[in-house]
């Protein structure tokens, strides 16, 4: 199936009231899970290349095997740059066959970051690639467990609503109490800012930070506007549990490195699958 760009899965996403996974390709073993999952749950899926949290696996041998794999799946699929750096990094990703960038400019000034996010449409437009831009800083980190990361600044719906108009960017990351990687104690999310930005723009609304909650928070955050849910650090973690179960009852000198390839992808598989049903977007293609 050809690739899809991120924004026409998510605003139909966004159109029926349902989220969509964003999760992270990081090996071929995540990515054939994730991909088998979707294609049992016949649900829509969005594949991401994040270059801070897998840098032993370049980008130009990464973008090509999600490309490659996310076509010869048979639900729609959206390969996606996540947190794009600048300018140079989202072209390389889009010659690389990327159908969707996300540029993050959320730590520069306001209109440094409309500047900057205007020129990255300009150019990914022009490719057929559409853009996500972030507004407002998520604290937290992907990349160092239990990092506070940058303060947040929660995103302003009015603030929202200009970025938007001015950016012509077709996916919008907010900030509203979400965090990278491992919460630093309970989370509080403004719902009700969610609501009013949702209200304020006509593009689709993204939560980067959305592992670690219960999965009875998930219903309430895509009523109030989400639609894209990026979700890696709990399936991390429990990637790494279900392995380390898996060689603690293997018996000494017993299991080879290949055999812990099928284990991967069974747990990935059966977590997406999950997953698919708490965001709510099985049977939906």
């Amino acid at each position: 199936m050809p690739l899809r760009n991120a924004s026409d899965i998510l605003t139909e996403a966004r159109r029926r009231g349902y989220g969509v996974l964003s999760l992270l390709g990081g090996d071929l073993a995540m990515v054939l899970g994730l991909i088998q999952a979707a294609e049992d749950k016949r649900a829509p899926l969005i594949l991401v290349y994040n270059e801070d949290v897998t840098p032993q696996i370049p980008i130009e041998i990464a973008i090509p095997l999600l490309v490659r794999t996310a076509r010869s799946a048979t639900v729609p699929v959206a390969v996606v740059l996540d947190h794009g750096r600048d300018l140079e990094h989202v072209v390389r990703a889009v010659r690389l066959g990327c159908s969707s960038v996300m540029y993050d400019g959320s730590a520069l000034p306001y209109q440094e970051n409309v500047a900057r996010t205007a020129e990255v449409v300009r150019v990914a437009h022009a490719a057929g690639v559409d853009v996500e831009a972030e507004l407002g800083s998520i604290s937290g980190s992907a990349v160092d467990q239990g990092s506070p990361g940058p303060e947040a600044a929660f995103t302003d719906p009015d603030a929202a609503a200009d970025f938007v108009a001015q950016t012509g960017t077709d996916v919008l990351a907010i900030s509203f109490g979400n965090a990278h990687g491992v919460y630093q104690g309970n989370p509080v999310l403004d719902l009700a800012r969610v609501r009013a930005i949702h209200a304020s723009v006509d593009v689709p609304l993204s939560m980067h930070g959305a592992s670690g909650l219960e999965d009875d928070d998930y219903p309430a955050i895509i009523k109030s506007g989400i639609s894209k849910v990026c979700y890696y650090t709990a399936m991390g973690i429990g990637a790494s549990d279900a392995l380390r179960d898996v060689l603690m009852n293997s018996g000494k000198g017993e299991l080879v490195y290949h055999q812990l390839l099928s284990p991967a992808i069974e747990y990935f598989r059966s977590e997406t699958r999950r997953l698919i049903d708490v965001v709510g977007c099985a049977d939906t293609i």
